[in-house]
């Protein structure tokens, strides 16, 4: 995907944005979504464009996708709606006929029972050679309630204008999307956009974080709690186990350095500290927990047949090598997929 960015980013007059499949389906896959909401669309699509651009400039931050596009060519269909009545016709079969010529209507659904069991829809619209200009769209005819044919243009005016190509909203509000894939770490882009909003968002406009990053900050605000409470537990558990309060802390030693060895381990492989990756680390304390109680609890065997400190470590720690590698590899491996 990287490479592919690399190579669309140098193509003129593309907007490609190269993502991996999203975890949920029917949602956009990239890291980095927030919306801007407001009560002015025309501002909200100005703001947005200018907020993109700020944006945009830092090369860390990648191509950024927005949603809001307010010039679109369109064509506005009025109804006649007095006319239509007299000629037997309502705002509804119009419409209909419309939507049947332009995207096609579900008319029906086929059961593959004998096949492969699935229902399919059976959608009726018009070939795509029959509907190419203005001209063709006035000349769709209408069947009237008395049985006549009208002529679309007889009931309806049109006029060629720009207009919005998706009117989002959000808490009630009009919304601009913004969709990227920063070559930052996400906190690092997430405090970008904080940053570059504050100085061109209006107060009466909100910028809001969505998807894996505003996840990413209701972790973060409780990562200290989690690892708080995951040693907490850890200890309880030891210290029952073991019939002491200070075993659990010569186990407990190693947590440190498995999570700056974690931490150092995504430094090395380009990854960010990301939900996914805290939930990793908890795991991980709990992986190195155990590689310590199968150490400890050998040696505190050996201290009970009458040896030294030193002679029980010296054979516990060769014995205990093969299952503290096997297992570990059961866990490492088991979670890979």
């Amino acid at each position: 995907i990287k490479q592919l960015k690399k190579e669309l980013d140098n193509v003129p007059g593309v907007r490609a944005l190269p993502t991996g499949a999203s975890v949920v389906r029917g949602q956009r896959s990239e890291k980095l979504q927030f919306n801007l909401t407001g009560n002015n669309l025309q501002e909200i699509g100005r703001i947005s464009k200018l907020l993109q651009q700020s944006l945009s400039s830092n090369p860390d931050m990648g191509k950024v996708d927005l949603d809001v596009q307010l010039d679109l060519p369109q064509l506005n269909m009025k109804i006649d709606r007095e006319r239509a009545a007299t000629l037997g016709l309502n705002a509804t079969d119009i419409a209909t006929a419309v939507s049947l010529y332009a995207g096609g209507v579900n008319v029906a659904t086929y059961n593959d029972a004998n096949g492969d069991g699935q229902r399919y829809d059976i959608r009726l619209k018009a070939s795509d050679s029959e509907l190419k200009t203005e001209a063709d769209l006035r000349k769709i005819f209408l069947r009237s309630s008395s049985g006549q044919l009208v002529r679309l243009d007889a009931v309806a005016s049109f006029k060629a204008e720009l207009g919005a190509a998706v009117i989002g909203r959000y808490d009630l509000q009009y919304a601009a999307n913004f969709y990227a894939n920063p070559n930052m770490p996400l906190g690092e882009a997430v405090d970008l956009v904080n940053a570059t909003a504050a100085k061109v968002v209006p107060a009466e406009y909100t910028v809001k974080m969505t998807g894996q990053a505003e996840e990413f900050g209701k972790t973060f605000k409780n990562i200290k709690f989690v690892f708080l409470l995951a040693f907490l537990l850890l200890y309880m558990v030891l210290a029952s186990q073991f019939n002491s309060f200070i075993q659990p802390f010569i186990i407990m030693l190693a947590q440190p350095l498995a999570i700056i060895g974690g931490l150092i381990a995504l430094l090395i492989s380009g990854d960010t500290l990301n939900m996914f990756s805290m939930i990793g680390l908890v795991l991980l304390i709990g992986l190195v927990a155990k590689n310590s109680i199968l150490l400890v609890d050998l040696t505190n065997q050996l201290r009970e047949q009458g040896a030294s400190v030193n002679d029980a470590l010296k054979e516990a720690c060769p014995i205990r090598l093969r299952p503290v590698v096997m297992t570990s590899l059961t866990i490492i491996l088991a979670l890979l997929p």
